[in-house]
């Protein structure tokens, strides 16, 4: 089980809620087993944590004598402007589609190591340092090298209460975002969040179950969507929820 969150408070709370779980989990006597080594690591991170280092910091990693260097620093430098915005976009936030479109720019595959190196210097202490401690220090949020592992991996559940937001309503940089990524989507947050839930599953047998508003089923600004999900996906029982209906 694995989760993201946009609040840093919010993941403090959710993996100090499973820590606890973890250490009332009953034995085969019933007693609980407590604080110990094997306990896994909480798989939830924060996705709105913003980048320390500048774009250059994130360049200079790239040696001189690698090949297509320019390439990669291009493509590092589009990387940092992507996770800049992690406060903004939270799971929006994709790490395989900053270079989307540019022919220039090195493909995400070539960076991924060193988008690793980069994320890593993000962490100003690291989160366990030994046993001893390495619950202590789960208890706060994970950065965003976890979150970007979590985001550039595939499921098969993803479930969640979509955030709801028009267009009308939107920043100029989250329209910008929806636009350029979501075209189909892009009238409603809710509607973005589910096609990035669709792409978080794994191809051929993911779920994905979200709780949304009913409109875009019928409205024509959603035809296009409505169509693509039509053709591209299975969809199972949709059903409506609220005041009177159970």
């Amino acid at each position: 089980m694995h989760g993201l969150e946009i609040d840093p408070r919010c993941v403090e709370i959710a993996v100090f809620a499973l820590a606890l779980a973890a250490w009332r989990y009953p034995d085969e006597t019933g007693s609980p087993l407590g604080v110990r080594v094997e306990m896994p690591v909480p798989g939830i991170a924060c996705c709105g944590l913003k980048v320390a280092a500048s774009p250059q910091d994130w360049e200079a990693l790239v040696p001189d004598d690698a090949p297509n260097a320019a390439h990669l620093r291009e493509g590092l430098s589009r990387l940092h402007e992507t996770f800049a915005q992690a406060p903004l976009l939270g799971s929006l936030l994709d790490p395989s589609k900053a270079n989307k479109g540019d022919l220039f720019a090195a493909d995400y595959p070539l960076l991924a190591d060193l988008l690793g190196q980069a994320l890593a210097s993000e962490r100003q202490i690291p989160l366990f340092r030994d046993e001893e401690d390495r619950w202590e220090l789960a208890l706060s949020a994970q950065g965003l090298m976890e979150a970007a592992r979590l985001l550039d991996a595939r499921y098969h559940l993803v479930i969640t209460n979509v955030p709801y937001l028009t267009r009308g309503k939107q920043s100029e940089a989250i329209k910008k975002y929806c636009e350029d990524h979501y075209p189909e989507a892009k009238n409603d947050l809710a509607n973005v969040l589910l096609e990035r839930c669709l792409e978080l599953a794994t191809v051929g047998c993911g779920v994905t179950q979200v709780v949304m508003p009913q409109n875009w089923l019928f409205l024509t600004s959603y035809k296009k969507q409505r169509e693509s999900l039509l053709k591209g996906c299975e969809l199972e029982p949709v059903g409506t929820a609220g005041y009177g209906c159970l």
